[in-house]
């Protein structure tokens, strides 16, 4: 026996502008007024509410560093990326992007000083004027520059503490109308390097101070030490700003690895917030991470960053061609929302470009900020729908028909919801594999239990996602069959 049965609703987005909807935009697309307005009509089309605009990308500057000069001096030439003339990118992506609503960071890379590319290297500011300030081994080398994408500068040496700070706060007193300044390589590159002589000579006159600390507590002393710095320094130019960091996803090799101990910053109230880079394409991965920063208490302050890229270069649209596309951010995007974290952060915007992966993924994730409320109930258009649970070998085969492409949720109830999936499928018909396993439940905070389906009588829930209808069918579950 089988059943449709319509369910009109009043639509109500639960999702208020509180939610934070971010995009890291790079410096290649912010070269001309042009570029700057499809970013911004992007943005607004996919209903996002802030951009994380890069303006520092290797010792240069994608803003005018005059505008900050009187107080804090900035010797950073015009950066390659732009043309000679005198475009300000930066002010430019403030007056547009607030006119339409959008908040703006400012996105800085800070100890990552070089680029890769040798002739860049050869006239990088860094690279020619301060190459003592480079990080280096254990041995005293400074390794490839590849190793983290450029040569970075050691944290440990105070004169370029006091260089940075002076360059980040003359684009904040510049730029008086910043909601943030946003961080990025706010770390050493790997854990094999920060050796440089000025730091471990001043590591040993510390330890034999009587401050019984390990090398990586001092490396991480140096990166929090900057950190407290400029949140001072940035509080007394503009005390409602907010600062922020992007950092590693996971907390272990943020710390051993990096010296980048974001959660203390969080605590003390260093970075009002943090984005974590979570671009693992495996999903059990970045459930696991996830896990670990509900535990830090700060969910509001945390805002995941997804991976939106694809590593060929292909698009991320639906099309059967890759093998983490948006349906795979859309999965991600929910998880954190149930969660309860303070939003999402897509990396980055170019990665969304190719074919229509920006829409899809609008369509799937992302319904308007501003509640919408329909006065008149819309009844779902009328289809051959159907939903068939199948028993196969290990696995149930299930058959699930659609009238439109979307982005669709499926509950399997019983007095209770029991299961439920989301997934993007195409009009028509689409096949899924289940193996029947249900949610697993903690015994002790330790050990799980597994738990499966029982066979006997279900409904379906089948409902649109960004849509208010859903269907309702009756459904019989098996056995599944043994090998």
């Amino acid at each position: 026996m089988k059943h449709i049965i319509i369910i009109l609703m009043i639509c109500l987005c639960s999702l208020a502008s509180a939610e934070v909807r971010s995009v890291w935009v790079l410096p290649w697309d912010i070269t001309s007024p042009a570029q700057i307005d499809e970013v911004i009509a992007t943005a607004l089309a996919s209903n996002q509410n802030e951009l994380l605009v890069e303006v520092r990308y290797r010792s240069d500057a994608l803003f005018d560093t005059s505008r900050g000069a009187s107080q804090f001096p900035n010797p950073e030439p015009r950066s390659h990326v732009l043309d000679s003339g005198s475009f300000d990118p930066l002010a430019y992506v403030l007056e547009k992007g607030h006119a339409a609503g959008l908040k703006i960071q400012a996105w800085v890379i800070v100890f990552n000083a070089t680029p890769l590319d040798a002739k860049l290297l050869q006239r990088n500011y860094m690279y020619t004027n301060h190459r003592d300030w480079l990080t280096c081994d254990i041995n005293g080398s400074t390794l490839n520059g590849d190793v983290q994408f450029g040569y970075f500068v050691d944290p440990g040496i105070p004169e370029v503490q006091d260089y940075l700070l002076d360059v980040m706060c003359n684009l904040v007193a510049g730029y008086p109308d910043l909601d943030g300044l946003h961080l990025d390589y706010i770390r050493y590159p790997d854990k094999r390097l920060g050796y440089h002589p000025i730091s471990v000579a001043r590591y040993n006159d510390y330890v034999n101070s009587g401050n019984d600390i390990t090398f990586n507590e001092w490396r991480i002393l140096q990166v929090t030490g900057f950190v407290h710095r400029l949140r001072g320094r940035l509080r007394e130019i503009n005390d409602n700003l907010m600062l922020s960091a992007a950092v590693f996803a996971e907390i272990s090799d943020a710390n051993v690895a990096y010296a980048q101990d974001w959660v203390s910053w969080l605590q003390a109230g260093l970075v009002d917030r943090v984005y974590t880079m979570a671009y693992n394409t495996d999903f059990n991965v970045f459930k696991r991470q996830a896990q670990q920063w509900k535990h830090i208490g700060k969910d509001d302050a945390i805002i995941p960053g997804l991976r939106a890229w694809d590593a060929n270069g292909r698009s991320l649209a639906v099309s059967g061609r890759n093998g983490y596309n948006v349906s795979d951010i859309a999965l991600r995007i929910e998880h954190t929302r149930l969660l309860g974290f303070g939003g999402n952060a897509l990396f980055s915007y170019p990665g969304l470009k190719v074919g229509n992966a920006w829409e899809q993924l609008t369509q799937m994730s992302y319904p308007p900020l501003k509640p919408v409320i329909l006065s008149e109930p819309i009844c779902a258009p009328t289809f051959n729908s159907a939903f068939m649970i199948k028993p196969a070998t290990g696995e149930y085969l299930i058959s699930i028909k659609v009238p439109e492409d979307g982005y669709w949720k499926w509950d399997l109830v019983s007095d209770s919801v029991v299961y439920s999936r989301k997934g993007f499928y195409l009009q028509g018909q689409n096949w899924d594999f289940w193996n029947g396993k249900l949610d697993e439940g903690i015994v002790g905070g330790n050990s799980s239990i597994k738990k499966y389906i029982s066979p006997g009588e279900y409904t379906v829930r089948l409902s649109r996602v960004e849509a208010a209808e859903s269907y309702a069918f009756f459904v019989q579950v098996e056995e599944l069959l043994t090998p």
